[in-house]
């Protein structure tokens, strides 16, 4: 499922979708959560987390990277849409349904609306039918509300409700009913049986066969956390020889940045070459080469 995170400017559509994460990642036996980011605003995932810890630094951040629709921008984010194969995908994309967003916006499936007034609905309703999203919720943002309103079933199938207090800076936003409700929603519509099992560890590592592991994040941690377990997991699988070294190893699945370095510094002293999955590409890229096999930047299948 690749589902849309649409509606007017000002919504809360990046809180929301943060809250979705978070709620996801506390249901047991399911998928990660993967997010396209689609507009060149500056406020990648990483925003959210950001505002919360330094909202100074956060909005010189956001500045940086700010940009506009740009012809390469649409052309290689339409393409990032259309060739992911995750099974659970957000695309987080502007406030306007525009030209550029009807291009991103062609290769997915699904579309939640939501909207500080519903009555703003309508030209979002027709952008979907127009792209054949399937609208799972319309969801009214109120920013001054209380309490939530639960989602309910209407009779053209779509769910409505309303969530309280989307604002930036909230660590509470995935314990909203609403937003848990959606959550939970998400991941019964897909339906594949491709789940990824999750243990009580913080960060899991199966080996799927003798040059490929597939990696992703258990139970919410930080990460001081997660780096101690990832190094003491990796060191038992190298104990019992089930990463035993050779030409290359193949890592798919998502992680943070100190969590692939401790990968990178176990892995690279036996493999001569590490690649990583890249969703967007379709591929694994070559991000560690030793000898003359392989190259830094290689894409392999």
């Amino acid at each position: 499922m690749k589902i849309v995170l649409g509606g007017p400017p000002h919504s809360g559509k990046s809180c929301l979708r943060e809250g979705l994460k978070q709620a996801i990642k506390t249901i047991p036996d399911t998928y990660y959560l993967y997010v396209i980011t689609a507009c060149p605003d500056g406020e990648g995932c990483w925003h959210y987390e950001a505002v919360t810890n330094d909202p100074k630094n956060a909005k010189a951040l956001k500045e940086d990277y700010k940009g506009q629709f740009t012809d390469d921008f649409v052309k290689r984010v339409s393409k990032d849409v259309k060739t992911c194969e995750l099974p659970l995908t957000l695309i987080d994309i502007g406030g306007k349904t525009s030209e550029e967003n009807e291009m991103i916006c062609a290769g997915a499936t699904h579309i939640i609306l939501l909207a500080g007034d519903l009555e703003e609905l309508p030209v979002w309703r027709e952008f979907s039918k127009k792209l054949d999203l399937q609208i799972i919720a319309e969801v009214r943002s109120d920013l001054n509300g209380k309490t939530d309103e639960e989602l309910t079933f209407c009779e053209n199938g779509i769910c409505q409700g309303s969530i309280h207090h989307l604002k930036r800076g909230d660590s509470s936003l995935w314990k909203r009913p609403t937003v848990k409700q959606l959550a939970q929603l998400l991941v019964t519509m897909e339906d594949r049986g491709e789940r990824i099992i999750k243990d009580m560890t913080t960060f899991y590592i199966d080996v799927e066969n003798d040059n490929k592991l597939k990696i992703g994040f258990g139970r919410p941690a930080q990460n001081d956390e997660m780096v101690k377990d990832v190094e003491q997991r990796l060191d038992q699988l190298i104990k019992n020889e089930e990463i035993t070294g050779g030409k290359i190893i193949k890592i798919n699945g998502p992680a943070s940045l100190p969590v692939g370095m401790v990968f990178a510094h176990k892995l690279s002293h036996l493999y001569q070459a590490v690649a990583c999955y890249d969703p967007k590409l379709n591929k694994y890229v070559v991000a560690i080469a030793h000898g003359d096999i392989y190259s830094v930047g290689d894409l392999i299948d």
